[in-house]
């Protein structure tokens, strides 16, 4: 997380400070609103070693200021993190076989014959080689004729 690496690098802040703003979420998430019980906490924060910036244990007055401090820290490079523009991505810095997770794997190539460069002697294989293969000649596009020709596929797979 971004924050946790500005506040530890931050040689001002105390070990109390630090751990509340890697902590933020957890506390906010157990206190669920409610009032801070600051005796306890106190106890818990000695028992973990953390300090203030003099290196004294923290007292009740301390971890409450420290703890509004951290709140606001946290909010704010929050406000900040939100109000950045996203980050371009530049077509030129993304790899070239990058895909998203849910995209199909891409298609075998073809060779120049047409053939996929993959290909297994199925049945379906080799009658797609037939059809991409097979030499058509190139006649000048006559609707009618195409439409007869529709008109009998139809017929032929319909009965």
């Amino acid at each position: 997380m971004a924050i946790d690496n500005t506040v530890e690098r931050n040689k001002l802040r105390s070990s109390l400070f630090r751990w509340m703003v890697k902590h933020h979420d957890e506390w906010v998430q157990r206190w669920n609103g409610q009032k801070i019980d600051w005796r306890t906490s106190c106890e818990e924060l000695t028992e973990l070693g953390l300090t203030d910036t003099r290196g004294r244990p923290a007292t009740e007055r301390n971890a409450r200021e420290t703890w509004l401090q951290a709140r606001k820290f946290v909010a704010a490079n929050r406000k900040a993190a939100a109000a950045q523009p996203p980050r371009a991505g530049y077509p030129s810095r993304i790899d070239k076989e990058w895909r998203p997770a849910n995209a199909p794997p891409p298609a075998a190539p073809l060779t120049p014959a047409g053939v996929p460069a993959v290909w297994s002697p199925g049945p379906q294989n080799q009658l797609l080689a037939v059809r991409k293969t097979a030499p058509e000649e190139k006649k000048p596009f006559d609707p009618k004729a195409q439409k007869a020709r529709l008109r009998r596929i139809i017929d032929e797979r319909t009965g």
